[in-house]
């Protein structure tokens, strides 16, 4: 019981549990077009195409979760440069956050990342709606009015990154957020609640404590009161109600938690809706993973749909 409840904490919607296949001979399937303060030292080693200064950022820690940083050469949030609100996915170190937000550093972008937690997944109407809020109060109190705003999730990075849209609807004080909002960068959302509880398991090599524990998570969203009921009211509400700007999904058709049929259905719904879907997927890939697996055509990817609008 004990492994169990150590493997649960590690690998919980967790990128360890979540990088489990890394297979190569992949499938590109695209419809883009061609084409408080701390100073941290910049050590990631960075190609050419996605370079950048190698000085320092500029980070604000605003809360446990939430944090904003700049390139070393310039405070954040202090003009109407854009400016990426990045939900990541669990465990995510700054080392690995940085191989993120450097895409968007080296065009001059500041990035606001709200961090992963397993309390996202075990209540995203509550806890992931709580950090949503200080996100919202943040922008409202600290932000540039006039900075155009990009939405970027990973993974269960969805659940706040929903309830921040719901909020700002919601509450008359928050509405001018969503308006400066431009495009939308979804990676791998999680759509099979219980799905997860199989992908998650597969990070277990004892074939015994595998079944266990994915017989004890999958028991989870079934049978305790409101959970999957919060599950099934946040995910229809991104289904149904999310931003009618240019999206671009990122995906593979090996994910149980990021399923094929669930993006196909997503896609599918928010093209009824007027949205612009683009699509950037993989036969094989790995669940939070994909920009690391496949580095070159997820940038090539992002610039194409970056440059689409015009920031």
């Amino acid at each position: 019981m004990a492994f169990l409840l150590r493997k649960g904490r590690q690998c919980w919607f967790g990128v360890r549990g979540l990088a489990t296949s890394h297979r190569p001979g992949v499938t590109t399937v695209t419809d883009l077009p061609d084409k408080n303060t701390e100073r941290l030292e910049e050590k990631t080693k960075i190609d050419k195409a996605t370079s950048v200064d190698r000085g320092q950022f500029n980070v604000r820690v605003v809360t446990k979760h939430i944090e904003v940083q700049s390139t070393g050469d310039r405070t954040p949030l202090t003009d109407d440069r854009p400016l990426v609100l990045l939900f990541s996915w669990l465990y995510a170190s700054r080392k690995v956050l940085d191989k993120h937000r450097v895409l968007y550093h080296r065009r001059g972008y500041d990035v606001l990342t709200v961090r992963g937690d397993p309390r996202y997944a075990f209540s995203p109407t509550g806890f992931a709606k709580n950090i949503a809020i200080d996100a919202l109060k943040f922008l409202k109190a600290e932000a540039n009015p006039k900075q155009p705003l990009l939405l970027h999730t990973v993974s269960v990075g969805w659940a706040p990154y929903v309830m921040l849209l719901k909020n700002a609807r919601d509450d008359a004080e928050y509405g001018d957020v969503l308006g400066r909002v431009v495009g939308q960068v979804l990676d791998a959302p999680i759509g099979d609640t219980r799905g997860c509880a199989v992908g998650v398991g597969k990070s277990i090599n004892n074939p015994v404590g595998r079944l266990l524990y994915t017989a004890g998570i999958w028991s989870f969203f079934t049978f305790v009161p409101g959970v999957l009921k919060s599950h099934d009211f946040t995910r229809s509400y991104w289904e149904t109600q999310i931003l009618k700007t240019p999206i671009l999904l990122y995906g593979c058709h090996n994910d149980p938690m990021s399923t094929k049929e669930y993006n196909e259905r997503c896609v599918e719904g928010w093209r009824k809706l007027g949205c612009d879907v683009r699509l950037q997927f993989w036969d094989n890939s790995a669940h939070s993973n994909h920009m690391r697996v496949h580095r070159e055509e997820y940038v090539t990817a992002l610039d194409n749909y970056l440059d689409t609008l015009k920031l």
